[in-house]
C-alpha cells in the first residue's frame, strides 16, 4: 500500500520588504501569493521582458501561454510577488501527477523510477521585473517553492539552468540543489541538471573538493562521471571567470 501523499496548501501568503528599486534604496512592502488564470497577461509581460533583456539568446527558454496556463490550472502552482497590486515577479512550480506530464522529463533525466513522477517537484521558471533586481527574489522564490514541494510530499526537487546563467544556478545551489549532470537541450543549449533527494542529501566530502571553471564543461562532465556533485559557487579566478566547488558526497 502506498503511503498517503500530503496535499499542497490551498493558500499561500508571505510578506516582506524590498530594499532596492531601479538601483535606489527603498523600503517597499510586498506580498507573495498563488496566482490564478487572471494573472496570465502580467506573467507573460514579465517573461517577455526577461527574454528581451538577456544578452545571450538561449540562456532562458521562451515559454508559451499554454505552459503558464497549464501550471496555473493543472499540475503545479505559480507564485506571484506583488508591490502595490502590481505583479513584479513570478515563479513556476510543477507538481506532476504522472509520466503524462508534458514538459521537462526530469524523472527520466535523473534515472528515477516511473513511480517518482508523483514524488518530484520541478522548479521550472522565474521572472522578475528588472527594476526589482537585486532583492534576492529569485533565491526567495526558490526556497518557497521547495517548501511547497515538500509540503506536497515530494521527496525530490529538480531544475535545469544554463551554465552561462549564474543568477539561476547560483540561487538553486544556495537553496540546496546540487549539480548532478550536464545535458544538451533543444539540440544546442547546455543545461546543468540540478537535483536534491531529501532522503539522501549528504554534505560534500572536504577531502575530495576541487574548484573548476564553469566554462570547463568537459572537465565537469568527467567529475560528474566519477560521482562528484556541484555544491556551490567558488571565488572567481584571476581573470574574473566564474568557478564552482565540486566534491564527492560524504556518505556515512
Amino acid at each position: 500500500m502506498n503511503d498517503p501523499v500530503p496535499a499542497i496548501p490551498d493558500e499561500f501568503l508571505r510578506t516582506g520588504l524590498l530594499s532596492r528599486q531601479a538601483g535606489q534604496l527603498v523600503d517597499q512592502p510586498f506580498i507573495c501569493r498563488f496566482l490564478d488564470a487572471r494573472a496570465l497577461p502580467a506573467v507573460r509581460r514579465i517573461h517577455h521582458e526577461g527574454l528581451r533583456r538577456i544578452v545571450e539568446p538561449g540562456l532562458i527558454r521562451e515559454e508559451t501561454d499554454e505552459f503558464f496556463r497549464f501550471h496555473l490550472q493543472g499540475e503545479g502552482r505559480i507564485l506571484g510577488v506583488f508591490v502595490a497590486e502590481q505583479l513584479v515577479a513570478y515563479a513556476v512550480l510543477a507538481l506532476p501527477d504522472s509520466a503524462a506530464y508534458p514538459y521537462d522529463r526530469l524523472v527520466d533525466e535523473l534515472g528515477l523510477p516511473a513511480s517518482a513522477w508523483r514524488r518530484i517537484g520541478h522548479l521550472t521558471g522565474v521572472g522578475v521585473l528588472p527594476e526589482w533586481w537585486g532583492n534576492n527574489l529569485h533565491l526567495q522564490l526558490c526556497q518557497w517553492r521547495l517548501g511547497l514541494a515538500r509540503a506536497d510530499g515530494r521527496r525530490h526537487a529538480a531544475a535545469f539552468a544554463a551554465p552561462r546563467n549564474p543568477f539561476s544556478w547560483r540561487n538553486l545551489l544556495a537553496a540546496g540543489l546540487r549539480i548532478k549532470g550536464i545535458r544538451m537541450m533543444g539540440g544546442d543549449k547546455l543545461r546543468y541538471l540540478l537535483h536534491i533527494d531529501y532522503h539522501d542529501a549528504p554534505p560534500p566530502d572536504p577531502d575530495t573538493a576541487v574548484i573548476i571553471s564553469v566554462s570547463a564543461i568537459a572537465d565537469q562532465r568527467a567529475l560528474l562521471g566519477q560521482g562528484y556533485w556541484g555544491y556551490a559557487q567558488a571565488a572567481p579566478d584571476s581573470n574574473g571567470g566564474r568557478q564552482l566547488w565540486y566534491a564527492c558526497p560524504l556518505h556515512s
